[in-house]
This record gives C-alpha cells, sequence and structure tokens, in this order.
C-alpha cells in the first residue's frame, strides 16, 4: 500500500547538523518510508494533505514498563502508551514488566511471561504506539540455555538489572553476555538508587 504525505509545511530531519530537510511530500509503502522531497507525485492508496503542517521522526521512550495491553494494573494506570503518542512518543522499549501483581520469578515463568509478553506486543499496537516489550527480569537461576529459549520464542530485551534477585554487577554480568549472544539487547539505567 502506497500512501503520499503533500502539502508539508517543514520536514524536520532529527539530525542536529542538518535539522530540517528540503521537501514538502512523503511517500510511504507499506508503513515505511520510500522517499522524501519535493512534488512527489507517486501515485498512491492514500493521499494525504497535511496544510502545511510540520513532520518529524517519532520520539522514542527508552524506559516504559507496559504490562498487558495498555494498562499497568499494579499503578493502576490505563491508556498511558496511547497518552504518550499524543505527546509524540511513537515507540516505547520495556525495561520490564515488574507491575505485573504476581510476577513470576522463577525461572520457568519469567520465561513464559517475557514471551508472551513479547508477542503480545509484535502483534498490538496500542493507539499506533509500537511496544517493543517482553524484557525478562533477571533472577537467580537463569543458565544460558534459557536465553537461548527466550530468544527462540521472540524475546529481544533484557529488563532492567537490580528489579530482581540478579542485583550486582558480578551476576548480571554473566546473563548480559548470554542474551547478548542470543541477539537480546540490554540496557543500562541510573538514578538515586
Amino acid at each position: 500500500m502506497r500512501t503520499l504525505i503533500t502539502g508539508i509545511g517543514r520536514v524536520v530531519s532529527g539530525d542536529i547538523d542538518a535539522p530540517l530537510i528540503d521537501a514538502d511530500s512523503i511517500s510511504i509503502v507499506d508503513g515505511r518510508i520510500e522517499s522524501i522531497g519535493r512534488g512527489l507525485d507517486d501515485v498512491a492508496d492514500v493521499v494525504i494533505d497535511a496544510h502545511g503542517s510540520t513532520v518529524m521522526p517519532g520520539l522514542i521512550d527508552s524506559h516504559a514498563h507496559p504490562v498487558v495491553g495498555d494498562f499497568t494494573p499494579r499503578q493502576r494506570t490505563l491508556d498511558f502508551i496511547e497518552s504518550s503518542l499524543h505527546g509524540g512518543v511513537t515507540t516505547m522499549i520495556s525495561a520490564g514488566e515488574p507491575h505485573l501483581p504476581g510476577r513470576p520469578k522463577d525461572v520457568i515463568g519469567l520465561k513464559a511471561l517475557a514471551i508472551a509478553i513479547a508477542r503480545a506486543y509484535a502483534t498490538f499496537r496500542p493507539g499506533g504506539v509500537k511496544v517493543r516489550a517482553g524484557a525478562p527480569i533477571l533472577e537467580q537461576g537463569l543458565v544460558e540455555a534459557d536465553f537461548a529459549e527466550m530468544a527462540a520464542g521472540g524475546v529481544r530485551l533484557i529488563g532492567e538489572i537490580g528489579l530482581g534477585s540478579v542485583k550486582s554487577g558480578v551476576d548480571a554480568a554473566p546473563m548480559v553476555a548470554w542474551g547478548r549472544a542470543h541477539g537480546m539487547v540490554s540496557t543500562i539505567n541510573n538514578g538515586g538508587q
């Protein structure tokens, strides 16, 4: 499917050295930008007139704690993902799902939760926001084979270290290495702890 956005006032690049793109049109094919330029007149399934609006890349919230859809029960938070979209956030990356009441802390349960959440958000976009989730909270007892199993199930992240029973760098280092060896990404969090 091809979508053409015309009548754009400004296109923000996201590049601090060249913040604006000389363009008034964007051509999108199957949800991905194909070209940005002036006077694009591609044949399109959908044409949107931006009426002089500014177009910019979406923001990424790289530290979210989603749980189920757009509901985080432990914090009684409803529609926070969709609300973030109104502030320009188009992608969220989970730092783990610790706010699930009764979150499993045993190895079998935490693997099952990570795989289920990763698969759920792979096909569900609350309000249109892409959510990368299913980030296991590290617990003692995990071995490399567990990371291989989670990766095979679609898990691509490692949750915030310190939320589970793995609290030290010495304990976390081999688990992070196993996760990375199986294609997972780990993030860092710092703060007043």
